[in-house]
């Protein structure tokens, strides 16, 4: 029991070490548990000696575990304003073209109402209204490099042209 007791002790007086600090010959500076070769000034680290003020982040907060909890919430916070920006710049991003495919396109005649032209090839990509009718624009996408332009007047499909762009 005696020879138990004797080696937590000793190991309790190792593990509170003393931590040296030297700067050698050639202007390293090393620190050590050890004493430093003889003739070299050094200086006793207190490595349980508490900084200065703590900054307003760590709110007193010095063990490993508590730092690492700050640190997590920070980085929830950037990840959050990060989204946030994303989201903002995504926002802002004009729409991707839906573009008109083919099986769509050949569907679509002369005569058909505005109606029936939306329920087939969707809304468009761009509309421009002028004073002799309405001209809707699907744009090329992937696998579809065409571009279709659709003239509505009165309501009905008048013209339609579809042009390879590349």
């Amino acid at each position: 029991m005696r020879a138990l007791l004797a080696l937590v002790l000793f190991a309790a007086a190792t593990a509170h070490a003393q931590v040296y600090r030297w700067v050698d010959r050639n202007g390293t500076v090393n620190y050590s548990s050890e004493a430093p070769p003889s003739g070299l000034p050094s200086t006793r680290v207190a490595i349980e000696a508490k900084p200065g003020a703590p900054s307003p982040d760590t709110q007193e907060c010095y063990t490993v575990r508590c730092q690492g909890e700050r640190m997590e919430e920070r980085i929830a916070r950037r990840e959050q304003s990060e989204a946030r920006a994303s989201a903002e710049r995504a926002a802002l991003a004009p729409p991707q073209p839906l573009g008109l495919e083919f099986r769509k396109y050949i569907s679509i005649q002369r005569g058909m109402s505005m109606g029936e032209l939306i329920t087939i090839a969707g809304r468009p990509d761009v509309v421009y209204s002028e004073w002799s009718g309405t001209l809707w624009t699907y744009l090329p996408i992937t696998g579809e490099p065409w571009t279709t332009t659709i003239t509505l007047i009165n309501g009905r499909v008048h013209d339609i042209d579809r042009q390879r762009k590349f």
